[in-house]
């Protein structure tokens, strides 16, 4: 493979939670891969998939998330080559609730008590290993039941649709404006022997041509929440419910008075490290 490769070097403070924040809000990006050093992340895309300003997307994500000091340092021309490698060798299986645990297919664990879910992430966010995934899923055991409709908006590696469905809810799309999303989201909900249950669907919510949703789930982050709130409202049944994360525990008042505008009240949130989700109906 002769691709050739932008390193973005970026300075970012040893905290873990600060450096988790950093990638996750960079992974609306098409990056393919980010390896930590002792001086912050190297952040890896292909050079024909940038047409952005790195300085100015740090200092917005430095704004948004009230980061301390992350600063831009070098960018370099390299060949392609495989860092998923020895990251994916270090993923193991992860309970993420009393029902729920998210494998690898290359290690699903001895656990037989347990609900399976089998993603092979491939650098995409959305693993369980995120605190925003495992919150999601812990709030739809409390909201799903059998034969709800579900739309995820953001769907990435297809988790939360796919956790859906073994929740035994029917009639999920799972729709995401990243082409990486439809053949890694297809392949998980095959392994997953769910994709009778699940559609996944590139593009915006102007592909989701049905109404009348039971649940819809956004596990995306603050600013996109905003954007398509109204969007994802139309898509509401009377009754339903929507479960939000990709939220730090700054933005829930933000979300809370966006929320009340639209004359739905909170129901419930949830909250590990800096991270929350929340579930609202209508008033």
């Amino acid at each position: 493979m002769n691709d050739i490769y932008l390193d973005f070097h970026i300075a970012v403070s040893p905290d873990e939670n600060i450096r988790e924040i950093v990638s996750a809000a960079l992974s609306e990006y098409s990056f393919e891969g980010y390896v930590e050093d002792e001086l912050g992340i190297h952040c890896f895309i292909k050079k024909n998939d940038w047409h952005e300003d790195i300085e100015s997307i740090i200092k917005e994500i430095s704004e948004q998330y009230n980061l301390p000091f992350i600063q831009y340092i070098t960018t370099t021309e390299i060949q392609h080559k495989n860092w998923n490698e020895e990251w994916e060798q270090s993923i193991r299986p992860i309970q993420v609730s009393e029902r729920f645990v998210i494998a690898p297919s290359w290690n699903t664990g001895d656990d037989t008590s347990k609900t399976v879910i089998i993603i092979d992430p491939k650098m995409t966010f959305g693993t369980g290993y995120h605190e925003t995934t495992r919150l999601m899923i812990r709030l739809m055991e409390n909201y799903i039941t059998p034969s709800n409709s579900v739309l995820d908006v953001g769907t990435g590696t297809g988790i939360l649709a796919i956790a859906a469905a073994k929740m035994e809810a029917k009639n999920i799309v799972g729709v995401d404006i990243d082409e990486w999303s439809l053949d890694n989201g297809i392949e998980n909900t095959r392994r997953n022997n769910v994709e009778k249950e699940i559609d996944i669907r590139i593009g915006s919510l102007e592909v989701v041509t049905e109404s009348n949703f039971d649940i819809i789930l956004a596990n995306i982050f603050r600013n996109t929440i905003l954007d398509l709130m109204d969007a994802m409202l139309q898509k509401l049944s009377p009754k339903g419910k929507i479960i939000f994360s990709g939220l730090l525990v700054a933005d829930q008042s933000i979300i809370e008075e966006a929320l009340n505008k639209r004359n739905l009240t909170v129901i419930s949130v949830l909250r590990e490290n800096e991270w929350i989700a929340m579930a609202a109906e209508r008033k």
